[in-house]
């Protein structure tokens, strides 16, 4: 057998996989077993470089991590951190790669991040896990996402996961975290939105939870233009009947709206008709997506549910998201009755404002207004 890969390198291997459009669901396993290098050679961490599989090149300040057993001789390499377990693993603990390498489960990669990861960290992390999206594997806060994938794993299967693992480091630390990990997060701003509002003030989050993402709400046939049986909230309180829809900027996408009336501002005669219909389609396109959204929350609405849209300008600025976070609790006190002392409490207390958007700024994809300070997630 291979190597097993563990780890950060573990973590970078599953989102390269993820963002490739692979199943992990689907893909085989392999009993956990000694490396076994061929006769006569040393492991060296160079010979698995990203033009093997596209994850990041080892090197000294970002190893090759290795899970072994316990009981065998030390691996030689100076690229190479390895990571020994005395434990018998789970079935499907392992997913086979290739012949040079396999690397461990998406639920063991949680276990072993939890021995290091701080708290926010680590939901963040269970909610891509369990989302329908990835990070970039060399560049995870600065680099592009991708979404609509299969989940990794399930809060559930976590959760089942831990069980096998009593006493072991990082075990207390995984299960805190999955007090706060949702289901099903279609993006890393929705799952952020979710890490941040589930997470309490002494975390640095909202303490609103427990949050749900995705629920499905059924919606009366009004006769509206649009025919749709059911809505999906972006992310639901617990508290009252009020959530958050995510508005990102690709939700309007003026960009390309932009460069289509571009294209017809620059159009020659002979192509002026074609750039014509092209900026009408778009200008349809736009339209159409305004008239939804407002059906939405008409619909919504309607159920006794009752939604706020939340901009890619609000997560960026937290004097923004504070402003959105107060308006819905005003609306779940007005409208439903709840009593929401305990919740402005930490937004009123200003010695907490910082630390919330240094988190917030900290987990935002694709740069914020801070410096990471947990690690490279």
């Amino acid at each position: 057998m291979a190597l097993t890969l563990s780890h950060q390198t573990a973590l970078d291997v599953i989102r390269t996989l993820r963002s490739q459009g692979d199943n992990l669901h689907q893909m085989d396993t392999t009993p956990f077993s000694s490396p076994v290098a061929p006769i006569g050679q040393r492991w060296n961490a160079q010979n698995f470089n990203s033009d093997v599989w596209q994850w990041p090149m080892p090197s000294q300040l970002h190893p090759l991590h290795v899970l072994v057993p316990a009981d065998r001789g030390r691996m030689r390499g100076l690229m190479i951190k390895e990571h020994t377990t005395r434990r018998d693993l789970p079935a499907g603990s392992i997913l086979w790669l290739d012949e040079r390498a396999s690397v461990v489960c998406p639920e063991l990669l949680f276990l072993q991040m939890a021995e290091s990861f701080s708290l926010p960290a680590l939901v963040m992390l269970g909610n891509e896990l369990c989302g329908h999206f990835s990070r970039f594997a060399t560049e995870p806060l600065a680099g592009d996402v991708v979404d609509g994938i299969p989940t990794a794993t399930s809060a559930e299967s976590l959760k089942s996961y831990l069980c096998h693992f009593g006493g072991r480091r990082g075990v207390a630390n995984a299960r805190e975290a999955l007090r706060y990990i949702c289901d099903h997060a279609v993006s890393a701003p929705e799952a952020l939105l979710a890490t941040i509002y589930a997470l309490p003030h002494t975390e640095s989050g909202y303490g609103f939870g427990p949050v749900r993402l995705n629920d499905r709400v059924h919606v009366d046939d009004d006769g509206s233009w649009v025919r749709v049986k059911s809505r999906y909230p972006d992310l639901t309180f617990g508290f009252a009947p009020v959530g958050i829809n995510y508005d990102g900027s690709k939700h309007f996408d003026l960009g390309k709206l932009m460069l289509s009336a571009d294209a017809f501002a620059r159009a020659d005669a002979q192509s002026q008709g074609k750039a014509r219909e092209t900026l009408k389609q778009e200008l349809v396109k736009v339209r159409a997506k305004v008239l939804d959204d407002n059906l939405r929350n008409r619909q919504l609405a309607a159920q006794g549910q009752i939604i706020f849209p939340v901009t890619k300008e609000d997560v960026a600025d937290g004097r923004h998201l504070d402003a959105l976070s107060r308006q819905v609790l005003s609306c779940a006190h007005r409208v439903f009755g709840v009593n929401v002392s305990k919740y402005l409490k930490p937004l009123d207390d200003t010695s907490l404002t910082r630390d919330r958007w240094e988190l917030l700024s900290t987990l935002l994809p694709n740069g914020g207004f801070g410096r990471s300070s947990y690690g490279r997630m």
